[in-house]
C-alpha cells in the first residue's frame, strides 16, 4: 500500500483519543489502504497512527449515511457459522453473570442478527439499534435503563468513541453490565498495510485503538472491570469460525465483502484455494488479529 499524500499544512492531524496533534507527521506514521467493498475496492483512504496512542485514524471525512447505505455487512445471514461465534461471544456473557430475563440492548446491531439469535437462545427482552438500518433506527430509550449492553465492533466505527460509550452508560442502570469488543490497531504497521485490509476496513472503521488504550478509556468513568478478553469472539474450534479463515477468505476473494457474502465466489475460492480447508478446520490455532474487549458493570 501507498504512503499518504496528505497535506497537514492547513490540516493539523489530532487524535480523537488522546488529543495528541501535529503539523509535521511522521512518515512511518502514514499510510494509505484500499476499501474491501465492492463500492471501494479501487479507492485509497489515507491512515493515521497515532505515535501517542497507537490508535489508527481514517482521515478522510465520510457521510455516514452515504457509506451504510449498500453495507454489505448487513446481508449476514445467521447459519451455523455465524452462530459459532455469536455463542463465543453469549458465552462471555453468561460468564459474568448476564441472565436469560435480563433487558438487553445490542448497540450498531446492523441487520440484528444477534438480536435474533439471543431470541433463539431464549433470550426474553433483546432489542437493538443502529441508526443506519431502517428496522433499528429509532433508539429504543422509552425502554431504558437496560440491564445488559452490548457494544460489539462498533466503537471502531464512530467519529467520536467518548460520545458512544457515554450514551452507552446513560442507557444503562446502575449495576448493568457493558460488553465493548473492537479491533486491535497496535500491531499494524503502516509501511504494510496490505496484511490488515481486513481490521483496517475502510472507510467503515474510523478509529481502530489498542487494548491497553480500551482499558484506560473504560477506567474514566465509573465503572468496575468485570471481565476482558484478548481474542477475538470469532475464534472458536468450530470448523469456519474462527478469524484467520475469515481473514484469508476474503483475501482470496481479493478483499471484496460482497463476494465474501456470495455463496458462488465463496465456493469458487474453495476450490481455487485449497488451503482455506486448513484454515477452516485449524485457524484458530493461527489467529491474524485480536479483537480486545472489555466487560464493565456501572457502579
Amino acid at each position: 500500500m501507498k504512503k499518504s499524500g496528505f497535506d497537514c499544512n492547513n490540516h493539523p492531524l489530532t487524535c480523537p483519543v488522546c488529543n495528541f496533534s501535529t503539523t509535521d507527521p511522521r512518515p512511518q506514521d502514514l499510510g494509505t489502504v484500499k476499501g474491501n467493498t465492492e463500492r471501494y475496492l479501487h479507492t485509497d483512504f489515507p491512515l493515521w497512527k497515532c505515535p501517542k496512542c497507537l490508535s489508527i485514524i481514517s482521515i478522510q471525512p465520510v457521510d455516514f449515511e452515504d457509506i451504510y447505505k449498500d453495507y454489505p455487512l448487513n446481508k449476514r445471514q445467521l447459519d451455523v457459522f455465524a452462530k459459532g461465534t455469536l455463542k463465543n461471544l453469549t458465552g462471555r456473557l453468561l460468564r459474568s453473570g448476564v441472565k436469560k430475563t435480563d433487558t438487553i440492548l445490542d448497540v450498531g446491531c446492523g441487520n440484528g442478527i444477534y438480536v435474533d439469535y439471543l431470541k433463539q437462545q431464549g433470550f426474553q427482552s433483546v432489542v437493538g439499534y443502529d441508526p443506519y438500518v431502517e428496522a433499528f433506527a429509532e433508539l429504543p430509550s422509552d425502554k431504558a435503563p437496560f440491564d445488559v449492553i452490548v457494544n460489539n465492533d462498533t466503537l471502531e466505527h464512530c467519529d467520536d468513541i467518548y460520545k458512544l460509550i457515554e450514551l452507552n452508560l446513560e442507557l444503562l442502570r446502575s449495576g448493568g453490565l457493558l460488553y465493548i469488543g473492537t479491533a486491535d490497531s497496535e500491531p499494524v504497521n503502516m509501511e504494510n498495510l496490505e496484511p490488515h485490509v481486513m481490521r483496517l476496513h475502510q472507510p467503515y472503521h474510523r478509529i481502530i485503538i489498542t487494548e491497553s488504550t480500551l482499558h484506560n478509556i473504560v477506567k474514566r468513568y465509573d465503572v468496575t472491570l468485570v471481565a476482558h478478553y484478548r481474542r477475538s469472539y470469532h475464534d472458536t474450534l468450530r470448523p469456519f469460525s474462527n478469524y484467520r479463515f475469515l481473514d484469508e477468505l476474503n483475501k482470496a476473494l481479493g478483499h471484496n465483502l460482497d463476494h465474501a457474502m456470495n455463496e458462488q465466489h465463496t465456493t469458487r475460492a474453495f476450490l481455487r484455494n485449497p488451503k482455506l480447508w486448513f484454515f477452516a478446520l485449524f485457524g484458530y490455532w493461527f489467529p491474524s488479529a485480536a479483537e480486545p474487549a472489555v466487560i464493565v458493570r456501572k457502579n
